[in-house]
C-alpha cells in the first residue's frame, strides 16, 4: 500500500465536522423563502402592462384604471365601479385553471394566430382559459342580465345567429368579407347550421359555456369534431380546417377551438384580447412592425 492511498483512507475514515446549525439554520429559512418566492411568481408575471393595454383595446371604456391592495395584488377597476383580480398569485393545475382562473391565467397561454398550427403540448389551449368574473362583468353576471346584451343577427341573409353585442357587430364583418369571395360551395358547407347564444354549461361540467354569455359561435359540426366525441388526439382537422375560414374570424377578434389540445373544431370565441396581444407579440418577434388589430 502506497504512502499515499493509506492517506487517503486515513482522511475518509475521520468522522466528519459536526454541523453548525446556528448558521445552517437561517441560511435554510432564506432558501426555503426564496422558494416560495418563486413558486408564487406567474409564469409570464412581466405581461401585467401588456394585457392591461389589450383589455382596454378590446373593450374601450370598460376598465378605466388599476390599484394595488396591501396585499400587493393589482386590480383592474371596471366602469361600473367593480374591480376584477389580475393575479392572485397562487400556482394552479390545469383543472383548477378551468375552474377558477384569474385575469393573467387566461390570458397567459399566446394564441398562435394563422397560418401557426403548432403542434400542442398537452394541456396547451389558449382561450379554453377563461376567468368567468372578467366575462360576467363584461355581458352578465347571470342569465336574465345576459339576454339583455343579446342581438340576433344574419350569416348570408337568411341564417339567424343570437350573439352579445360586441360579438355579432364583429360576426357582422364576417358575414360581409364572406359574402365578396367566389362562391364556394365546399367552403359555404361549413356555415350551414350556425348555434350562437345558448344559456348552458359545458358538457360533463358545471362551467357556463361561453355560449351563454353570447361570444362563441359553432359551425357545422359535422365538419368539426369536439374532442369528447372523437377518439383522435390530435385530430387531423386541426391542421386541415380550412384556413380562409380561420383567419376570417381570427381577423375579427375570434379565437378557434381547433388550436386547444382539447379541440373544438366547430368552435369560434369572441376573445379580442388574445387576437390583440396574439398581433402584439407577433409583431415584435417580427422586429416592432406592427400588425392591424381587430
Amino acid at each position: 500500500m502506497t504512502s499515499q492511498f493509506r492517506a487517503c483512507i486515513i482522511r475518509m475514515e475521520r468522522p466528519l465536522p459536526e454541523p453548525n446549525l446556528a448558521k445552517e439554520r437561517p441560511m435554510r429559512k432564506l432558501l426555503f423563502c426564496l422558494c416560495c418566492l418563486l413558486w408564487a411568481i406567474p409564469a409570464r408575471a412581466g405581461d401585467l402592462e401588456l394585457d392591461l393595454e389589450c383589455l382596454q383595446e378590446a373593450y374601450p371604456g370598460f376598465i378605466t384604471g388599476t390599484e394595488t391592495d396591501g396585499n400587493g395584488l393589482v386590480w383592474f377597476l371596471t366602469k361600473s365601479g367593480g374591480r376584477l383580480l389580475y393575479d392572485d398569485g397562487k400556482r394552479k393545475s390545469h383543472a383548477e385553471l378551468l375552474e377558477n382562473a384569474d385575469i393573467e391565467d387566461a390570458m397567459r397561454q399566446p394564441y398562435p394566430l394563422e397560418p401557426e398550427r403548432p403542434d400542442l403540448a398537452p394541456d396547451e389551449e389558449p382561450g379554453r382559459i377563461r376567468c368567468y368574473p372578467l366575462l360576467k362583468a363584461l355581458y352578465g353576471a347571470d342569465q336574465r342580465s345576459v339576454e339583455r346584451g343579446i342581438v340576433r343577427t344574419l350569416f348570408g341573409g337568411k341564417i339567424k345567429v343570437r350573439l352579445a353585442a360586441p360579438a355579432a357587430e364583429a360576426f357582422r364583418r364576417i358575414d360581409a368579407a364572406w359574402r365578396l369571395r367566389p362562391t364556394d360551395p365546399d367552403l359555404d358547407s361549413y356555415f350551414s347550421p350556425i348555434y350562437g347564444y345558448f344559456w348552458r354549461a359545458i358538457a360533463k361540467t358545471n362551467r357556463l359555456s361561453p355560449h351563454s354569455f353570447g361570444i362563441a359561435v359553432d359551425l357545422n359540426p359535422d365538419k368539426g369534431p369536439y374532442w369528447q366525441w372523437s377518439k383522435l388526439r390530435p385530430h387531423p382537422l386541426q391542421k386541415a380546417y380550412p384556413s380562409a375560414i380561420v383567419s376570417l374570424f381570427e381577423d375579427n377578434g375570434f379565437i378557434w377551438g381547433g388550436k386547444w389540445e382539447h379541440f373544438d373544431l366547430m368552435h369560434f370565441e369572441y376573445r379580442p384580447e388574445l387576437i390583440i396581444k396574439a398581433k402584439k407579440l407577433r409583431a415584435k418577434a417580427n422586429g416592432g412592425k406592427p400588425e392591424e388589430a381587430s
